[in-house]
């Protein structure tokens, strides 16, 4: 029988990371949490399509990219407002300064069957970004990380972002490049302390080539909010798995999400929001294009635990179709283990509005123009939320230049 590829990759990458492991930050702490990451990788492996959460991914695609990664530095830009109280470091800096401590603050992986590319984060933590907001401290300009991946070579990156209790922080993040044919794994860990409020703009434009699995995870405290504008604009495969966790009471999340396909790309979005604190509250908004032969999913969760009492939640998925090779698969999902609340959920899935579409050609526009506007408009609702204006016109451009009347809309700009 032959090998398995994908254990041989996983066995190549733990040989790999095996005599880097002299080279990793952290120290004793996170030597450790490598190796037991590492560890379970290769019992569990990685995830597959019998996997329910990822049965729409193109694992044709995931399995030929390349899994092992280099000894890597940050990579990408930082732009950091000039206020006291906000600390920005590559990530090896703060795993050598404080090694001990993140390590304690920092759960790992819980035992989910997907998990397998949260643990591959882990086992080669090293590269990527620390920042830390002091208690109380208002930073009022956005802090700006882009994160630029380098051809062929696989690129797993860890971002840390720490609000202390009061804090408050605009985060902007943009992803690109990636050509070539290996995988890059990108892992996020918020945590906000009580009253900590985080406005969250992420934008993928990556290589056309490129594979990409996203990974990110929220844990918010008492009274704490977090909002996400998420865009999902590039790439041959992109993947995102984002677990927000309301733990403390009053804790608020609201994610709009945006993606966009042709061609043969592909995007993934999986969503868990877990209400575990009384009185919390979300606000789920997903909309998804696919021309050509693009493959959209969304698949969302919302989760109320036991002493959640009085959670207000709604989770809306809105999907356009504009070819008859195009297809979107929306699963939205509540499970609700308490009494008092309020949810609600939903997904449609079509082609443009025939009677918006006839309004617009009775007012003597042309039929292609006419498709232009309402498809942009669609985009629009989502991309609209994002507050600084030279961000929000950047993202209306790379939407507009996704979308198949591109040339039409852009004019129209």
């Amino acid at each position: 029988m032959n090998p398995d590829p994908r254990q041989l990759a996983l066995s190549t990458l733990a040989e790999q990371l095996e005599r880097l492991s002299p080279s990793l930050p952290g120290g004793s702490a996170w030597s450790a949490r490598r190796e037991q990451a590492l560890e379970r990788l290769l019992a569990d492996g990685l995830p597959d399509k019998r996997d329910e959460h990822w049965r729409y991914v193109d694992w044709a695609e995931l399995d030929r990219r390349e899994l092992a990664m280099p000894a890597g530095s940050a990579g990408g830009l930082v732009t950091p407002p000039a206020t006291p109280g906000l600390e920005i470091l590559p990530l090896d800096q703060a795993l050598a300064r404080e090694g001990e401590r993140l390590a304690a603050l920092l759960p790992l992986p819980g035992p989910e069957s997907d998990a397998g590319f949260e643990l591959l984060a882990e086992a080669s933590t090293g590269a990527g970004w620390w920042v830390r907001v002091a208690e109380g401290v208002t930073v009022t300009e956005p802090l700006q990380l882009h994160h630029d991946r380098t051809p062929d070579t696989a690129t797993h990156l860890r971002v840390i972002v720490e609000l202390c209790a009061g804090a408050s922080l605009p985060l902007i993040e943009t992803f690109t490049g990636g050509e070539g044919q290996a995988l890059s794994v990108q892992a996020t860990q918020l945590l906000i302390a009580d009253g900590g409020q985080l406005q969250h703009t992420r934008l993928f434009e990556c290589a056309a080539a490129a594979a990409l699995v996203d990974q990110l995870e929220a844990r918010l405290g008492r009274d704490a909010s977090y909002r996400q504008a998420l865009f999902m604009l590039g790439g041959r495969v992109l993947r995102s798995s984002q677990r927000l966790r309301l733990l403390g009471s009053g804790a608020e999340a609201e994610l709009d999400g945006l993606f966009v396909v042709d061609g043969s790309r592909q995007a993934d979005l999986y969503t868990v929001i877990d209400h575990q604190g009384p009185r919390t509250r979300s606000s789920e908004r997903v909309h998804g294009v696919a021309s050509g032969r693009g493959r959209g999913a969304f698949n969302g969760r919302i989760l109320v635990g036991p002493a959640a009492a009085g959670t207000d939640s709604s989770q809306t998925s809105r999907n356009l179709l504009l070819s008859p090779t195009a297809e979107i698969n929306a699963r939205p999902q509540l499970e609700i283990l308490t009494d008092e609340v309020k949810c609600s959920h939903g997904a449609t899935t079509g082609s443009l509005d025939p009677d918006q579409l006839f309004y617009l050609l009775s007012r003597g526009i042309d039929q292609e123009t006419a498709r232009g506007i309402l498809t942009y408009a669609f985009c629009e609702d989502v991309v609209g939320v994002v507050a600084d204006p030279a961000v929000r016109r950047r993202i209306e451009e790379v939407v507009a230049g996704q979308l198949p009347d591109r040339d039409l809309i852009q004019e129209l700009l």
